[in-house]
């Protein structure tokens, strides 16, 4: 297509799969996280938050079933140990084998025919599930295969900021327990099933949902063109600048990408909606922060455009 980016395939080594494996993997991580595994067809993936009995966010995850007796699960790789590590405990009688899989993670951006976001196919070998949002307006979907590509390129934050724009939240060793599925939007990509039944935390995202109570949203927002990039993890404060007031922590990174072609940080970011109004985001060294439209509504915020 004359005037489109070539297509590009990118290795995500932050990325990693797990594998349950038995005759329980649907039932078992189906009570262990926010959305419905048991309705899932087999040609879809979903998103999900595994939860604190208080409701705080251990994990999100990208799950999709396999016709035996396997669900995998897409998940930041440096809390995959962990997490393994704390599902194995609440398995007891349940038949069910929990383990990092064998499998690589790429990002594919192509011009491919674009398909419905969380669709799975299989090709030689490959899973291919579509992921929200585009790259440079070329469709994008993970490729999981148990084989490596060399020619696989090195990301420079291309796709990751790719997932910030499409609202997309991955919960790293550094933020969790800090959010609740609400404040990382999960209830507005279908990341959350209110009307399944108990997983941890379930009391307290259901509170939250049918009080109408949510005050913190996650936005997207990026700086501008710097010369260097700013050295600010995940889990970090975000500060607000007010009028003739200094500077008050008042955000929380959630995730950041440096686009090393745009020379931007971008983030994904905890705000107290009502702080919107109130003056300029900004980094903890001082770089000012540009919110960003997502590409879905914030109910609270019907009237937000965009911009501070």
């Amino acid at each position: 297509m004359t005037g489109m980016p070539a297509p590009s395939s990118f290795a995500l080594p932050d990325l990693c799969v797990l594998q349950f494996q038995g005759a329980d993997a649907v039932s078992f991580l189906h009570a262990q996280v926010s959305n419905d595994l048991e309705h899932l067809a087999a040609d879809r993936a979903c998103i999900a938050a595994y939860c604190t009995a208080k409701g705080r966010s251990l994990a999100t995850m990208v799950l999709w079933r396999e016709e035996n007796e396997t669900v995998f699960a897409l998940v930041r790789r440096d809390l995959s140990e962990a997490l393994i590590k704390r599902l194995r405990m609440f398995v007891l009688r349940s038949k069910v084998a929990i383990s990092l899989a064998e499998l690589q993670v790429y990002g594919v951006a192509d011009s491919s025919a674009a398909q419905a976001v969380w669709n799975v196919r299989h090709e030689g070998g490959d899973t291919l599930i579509q992921a929200p949002g585009d790259l440079d307006g070329l469709n994008r979907h993970w490729r999981i295969s148990p084989q490596q590509d060399a020619n696989a390129q090195t990301s420079e934050g291309r796709w990751e900021t790719a997932d910030i724009l499409a609202g997309l939240p991955w919960i790293s060793a550094d933020t969790q327990d800090l959010f609740i599925p609400q404040t990382l939007n999960l209830d507005l990509i279908d990341g959350i099933n209110f009307k399944k039944g108990c997983y941890p935390g379930q009391e307290v995202v259901a509170r939250s949902h049918y009080r109408g109570t949510i005050k913190r949203r996650m936005m997207a927002a990026r700086t501008a063109v710097l010369d260097t990039a700013p050295q600010t993890p995940e889990a970090a404060d975000v500060f607000l600048v007010s009028q003739n007031a200094e500077p008050l922590a008042a955000a929380r990174i959630i995730n950041r990408a440096w686009h090393n072609g745009q020379q931007r940080l971008y983030v994904l970011m905890e705000v107290v909606l009502a702080d919107l109004e109130q003056g300029q985001f900004q980094l903890e060294q001082g770089q000012a922060l540009e919110l960003q439209p997502l590409p879905y509504a914030l109910p609270e915020l019907s009237a937000f455009d965009g911009t501070n």
